[in-house]
């Protein structure tokens, strides 16, 4: 009975050193997600796009997010919302299983570091301060620190906590002190692919395996083994998140589970020279003649990284051949939809927040977008006097309401699930400036469709417009299409100051134009140029439009109104 108790208390003592490493590593990733902010996604849309930055630059992310599953999230929603070509995402995506692999280089290095575990205590302390300093930056900052510090402390008492199990570690003795063979490494392989798909969290499993590889309970060709296969099995989730999405969403995270499958058949095919080569170099880092449980995990975080490095080494070079593999596994069909599936990405521990707000900030772009294209129609509408391409731009224009619809119910799911997180002040203005503008941009398609009845209407009534009429309307398009193009600049940039200008200077000028021009049409009907029919039609028209540019401005000072402070 006592001996159950003891075993149950070690094995709760374990689950709370996971707890706590989670916590740190949760605390760590989002604090760095919100002080890179939208630079995540300059880093993977500006600048030149060679395979050699792409991979760089997607390790470089996942590095300092921690969280390769939200990186590869992020470029699913990239590529499906066309920002970039499948090839870009591939490579990004062979930079995130890099990138993934200096999590177990910081626990090598820093986590059974004695000496290093006693300046965590006081880096907690200069955190303090940076919670209570106004500005949501210098508290990310200091979130930052702490769960740092916390990601290491749990590695501690992790350790301390398998020290004290004797129990545990005597059947794991038992099971991994054979003669390693063939079906040790099959059979361990299998176990950590099923232990990835069972432990909620990549991270955890990987600080089990270097802690129990660290106090010698696990010998360093089992935890590669368990590595390999643990390594492998995280595929299964972004699968799983793709499943639902368009094709070209399930073709990068189909990229992503054969680069993994390809890792993990080389590295069990070349896995006694793998474990050499990983052992050397951690007698270099660590400038020893002998391999010792202390340095074993410097080893294994060196075959981590050599498990992601070899496929990259192959399948890069071989890039277009890749393609060709994904293109063969899900073939492109001409005419696919290619509309955004948003996928509300949550792992089970890390909520990545500034990647959601991201997907719906390039998916309201694109909703922007989709307005302008449908006020473009207008003015064609108004000309075609041909009556099969009047019903064809009639149709489309219903059809892009349709979808308008739809993007606008979308959208708001997709944030609703976004604000059911814990949210910094900054992210709960930005979802409120976010629904503020996806209102007022189906506002402005219902508008574009007010026209299309109007035009309907005067059409049927066999109303004209005079020269000075079609001059005045046009004037006008011009005028609100060009506020529409900068409010779509507005919200394809990262939100700054200064941008209320030009569109507050477009807004006054419509506003004038409309009185302007409803005053001299006024004259010229009092005058008997023409029936009162054709000046409520004309006049329907500027108001419409008015109308229009009045949500416009409503997006922009939404946009605004998210800069932050």
């Amino acid at each position: 009975m006592t001996l159950r108790i003891d075993l149950l208390g070690n094995l709760l003592s374990v689950m709370g050193s996971l707890a706590l490493f989670l916590l740190g590593m949760k605390l760590m990733s989002e604090a760095l997600q919100r002080i890179m902010g939208g630079r995540l996604r300059q880093l993977f849309t500006n600048g030149p796009t060679t395979r050699f930055n792409d991979v760089a630059s997607g390790a470089l992310v996942t590095a300092l997010t921690q969280s390769s599953s939200a990186v590869i999230l992020l470029i699913i929603s990239f590529i499906s919302a066309g920002l970039i070509p499948l090839m870009q995402g591939l490579s990004v995506m062979i930079g995130a299983n890099i990138g993934t692999t200096i999590t177990g280089w910081i626990i090598a290095l820093l986590g059974f570091n004695s000496r290093f575990l006693t300046y965590l205590l006081p880096l907690m302390g200069i955190s303090l301060p940076l919670l209570f300093i106004p500005g949501s930056r210098y508290r990310s900052y200091g979130e930052f620190l702490i769960g740092f510090s916390m990601l290491f402390l749990g590695v501690y008492f992790l350790t301390w906590s398998l020290s004290a199990n004797a129990p545990l570690n005597d059947w794991i003795i038992q099971y991994t002190h054979e003669i390693f063979t063939w079906r040790q490494l099959l059979l361990f392989t299998l176990a950590g692919i099923i232990i990835s798909i069972v432990l909620p969290s990549s991270n955890a499993t990987l600080a089990l395996i270097f802690v129990l590889c660290y106090k010698g309970y696990l010998p360093l060709e089992y935890s590669a083994a368990l590595v390999a296969g643990q390594n492998f099995g995280t595929t299964v989730w972004i699968m799983l998140a793709a499943y639902h999405a368009n094709a070209a969403s399930r073709r990068i995270a189909a990229g992503h589970w054969w680069f993994n499958l390809t890792g993990l058949i080389l590295s069990l095919i070349l896995f006694y020279p793998l474990l050499w080569v990983s052992s050397e170099t951690a007698l270099l880092i660590t400038h020893s003649t002998t391999l010792t449980v202390a340095t074993s995990p410097i080893a294994l975080a060196a075959f981590h990284t050599l498990f992601n490095l070899i496929p990259a080494m192959v399948i890069i070079p071989a890039m277009p051949a890749f393609r060709w593999l994904i293109h063969q596994f899900i073939p492109y069909r001409p005419g696919e939809n290619k509309t955004l599936q948003l996928r509300y990405f949550k792992s089970r521990f890390i909520v990545s927040n500034e990647v959601n707000l991201i997907q719906a900030a390039e998916e309201i772009y694109l909703f922007g977008k989709h307005v302008e294209l449908m006020f473009s129609l207008i003015p064609k509408y108004l000309t075609e006097k041909h009556k099969d391409k009047f019903e064809k731009i009639q149709k489309r224009l219903f059809r892009l309401e349709d979808r308008a619809d739809e993007r606008e119910r979308l959208i708001e799911n997709f944030i609703t699930h976004i604000a059911e997180n814990s949210l910094t002040e900054a992210n709960a203005r930005r979802i409120r400036s976010m629904l503020k503008i996806i209102n007022n941009l189906e506002s402005i398609a219902d508008q574009c469709m007010q026209m299309e009845r109007t035009i309907r209407r005067k059409n049927e009534a066999n109303a004209w417009f005079t020269p000075e009429m079609r001059e005045n309307v046009f004037s006008m398009f011009n005028i609100v299409q060009h506020a529409l193009e900068v409010m779509n600049n507005n919200l394809s940039n990262e939100y700054r100051p200064g941008i209320l200008l030009e569109a507050t200077q477009l807004e006054l000028q419509i506003n004038e134009m409309r009185n302007r021009m409803l005053d001299e049409n006024m004259k010229r009907f009092n005058q008997g140029d023409f029936a009162y029919s054709h000046l409520k039609f004309f006049s329907d028209l500027m108001n419409e439009c008015e109308k229009l540019a009045d949500h416009v401005i409503n997006v922009n000072q939404a946009i605004a109104s998210n800069i932050r402070k």
